[in-house]
């Protein structure tokens, strides 16, 4: 018999008395999913400027925002992508990019999320990491964080490129909220 919150339910041991447990995982953002938390940001972008931040997403929510996947594409040219957080400005000639709630027909994320071909002129950050697309990659490259980028309350961030590489880049953010 074990006791769980005032209610006794019966259980299986073994011969060593060990208590037998049945059990499921999910991981977090399929969780924060079936809450209608979880969202996807399918954007494309030429970067086409020298020293350009092509995609921008602020968190506005109250919550955490934590990034974690990255799906990107190009077939133009090789090109490194840095994601910087902590990025400060207001994006200029940004077009609005709506997220995909990942719960068909859930709530709308509080973000404010814009793609520009071409720089939009924000400042500052730190580059939490740098992505090399290679161009002769057959499919998406697809980057999995395990330890998920965290934008906490009216934190925002970039993918920038730091030469003009000219590419075409397409690709798909993958976020939720705790």
């Amino acid at each position: 018999m074990v006791r769980i919150n005032g209610n006794t339910y019966t259980a299986e041991v073994t011969s060593d008395d060990r208590l037998m447990v049945e059990a499921s995982a999910h991981t977090p953002s399929a969780i924060a999913a079936a809450k209608q938390d979880a969202y996807a940001v399918p954007f494309e972008q030429d970067s086409g400027a020298v020293t350009s931040d092509f995609f921008y997403l602020k968190n506005t929510d109250s919550r955490n925002l934590l990034i974690y996947r990255l799906k990107l594409y190009t077939i133009t040219l090789d090109v490194e992508v840095d994601i910087k957080t902590g990025v400060t400005g207001t994006p200029t000639s940004g077009t609005p990019i709506i997220p995909v709630n990942l719960f068909t027909g859930g709530k709308a994320a509080d973000v404010t999320c814009e793609g520009r071909d071409g720089d939009m002129g924000l400042t500052g950050g730190n580059t939490v990491t740098k992505l090399f697309l290679d161009k002769d990659f057959v499919g998406e490259q697809v980057w999995h964080f395990e330890g998920p980028i965290i934008l906490p309350s009216d934190t925002a961030m970039v993918l920038y490129v730091n030469i003009d590489p000219t590419a075409d880049i397409d690709g798909t953010l993958y976020f939720y909220f705790e």
